[in-house]
């Protein structure tokens, strides 16, 4: 059975390699991802909806802890999102496609709010984002979602069955010929928003102002010039722009492309990296895993910058996640552990300071998506 996830996830923006001449730009979000069904699943036990995430992919049996009751909205993992009625009432009867949102810098606050098992008396100071209206074949097409949060077999005809089962209003696009266009016209007759700014500007008006109305809008899209070079260019100014409002970064995305359930080139996301220098204070051992066999080596290095100590698990070659001789075999034996002090790397030491890259900092300081770059010049 083919595999997919649960929506559309983005590559990262690479400029030497992707061309994006005529496609939409609109800032990217730090909220919470979220898929609202138009209704479908709304107070529906949750057991009930054919792509509820009930079973631990860990154990493969069920979960110790079920929300019992879907409302509709439903995290990227398959989880309802517990969201008041108020809010509920809100939303169309179409499927969305968006981010839950409490403005920029305020993730953490964006997720205590979203994440209860309860609907929270904060939902006020949240907004509905949302940036597609996926064709309903294309949302639940036949496949497996199976990944390390998520496992689920999606079958088109059991959500045909749930609604032809349920009493309300709702409307989507079906057809596999629909695109990005389709999507955005579908939204703006049933959320109303005018969606795209003038063309010959793009970057010049950012995706929002700081006025909480409406609860739930349409991200503005941008639409780049035809010329490839011009594009990037003004990518770069959008990103600017969106990065001097406190913003995280950008999306890009092809308007002839069809909405599809998994990771694709149609979608691109675009945000800067800082980097900044820490010492190493120990090293994790490898373990087996999909993203290569480190078992015997180094999994990961435990790290202090500053005051605060975190682990860097990525960015390293082969070579460089190699252990001394004497530590190999111990490190196979206690694969995810911290290695003790004897334990050092080949070309990798205890003491030795190493530059990294990272995205932005948790509110607790620590340095988010931390990505090993290399060893400082002229230290051994």
């Amino acid at each position: 059975m083919m595999r997919r996830g649960l929506l559309q996830l983005a590559h990262t923006y690479k400029p030497e390699k992707h061309d994006i001449a005529g496609w939409f730009i609109s800032e990217k979000l730090d909220g919470t991802r979220c898929f609202w069904d138009g209704g479908l699943s709304r107070d529906v036990p949750t057991d009930h909806v054919p792509w509820a995430s009930t079973t631990d992919p860990k154990t493969g049996r069920r979960k110790a802890k079920i929300k019992p009751v879907a409302t509709g909205l439903w995290s990227r993992y398959g989880n309802p999102i517990m969201a008041p009625d108020w809010f509920l009432d809100l939303l169309p009867p179409i499927p969305l496609d968006g981010e839950l949102w409490a403005g920029r810098g305020n993730f953490q606050l964006c997720r205590s709010i979203c994440a209860g098992d309860t609907p929270d008396p904060r939902f006020d100071q949240i907004r509905y984002v949302v940036y597609g209206s996926p064709p309903l074949d294309r949302l639940f097409m036949d496949g497996e979602i199976k990944n390390a949060n998520f496992h689920r077999v999606i079958r088109y005809e059991e959500i045909r069955q749930l609604s032809d089962s349920r009493r309300i209003e709702f409307h989507y696009i079906e057809g596999w010929d629909a695109d990005f266009d389709h999507e955005l016209f579908l939204l703006e007759e049933h959320i109303g928003i005018p969606f795209v700014e003038d063309p010959e500007n793009p970057g010049e008006n950012l995706a929002f102002d700081e006025d909480p109305d409406p609860p739930v809008q349409i991200l503005s899209q941008t639409l780049l010039p035809v010329g490839e070079q011009h594009a990037r260019e003004c990518v770069e100014v959008f990103l600017k722009d969106v990065l001097d409002c406190g913003g995280e970064g950008v999306v890009i995305r092809d308007p002839d492309v069809h909405w599809t359930p998994r990771r694709t080139t149609s979608l691109l996301k675009y945000k800067p990296f800082n980097d900044s220098e820490a010492v190493i204070i120990g090293f994790v051992a490898g373990k087996e895993g999909k993203q290569g066999n480190v078992l015997g080596k180094i999994g990961a290095l435990r790290v202090r910058w500053g005051e605060v100590e975190f682990e860097i698990g990525s960015g390293m070659t082969m070579a460089e996640r190699a252990l001394a001789e004497d530590a190999r075999d111990y490190a196979a034996a206690h694969a995810g552990e911290l290695l003790p002090d004897w334990c050092d790397g080949r070309h990798l030491k205890r003491g030795q300071t190493v530059t990294f890259k990272y995205r932005e900092l948790s509110d607790d300081g620590v340095p988010k998506e931390a990505r090993f770059w290399r060893r400082r010049e002229g230290v051994e």
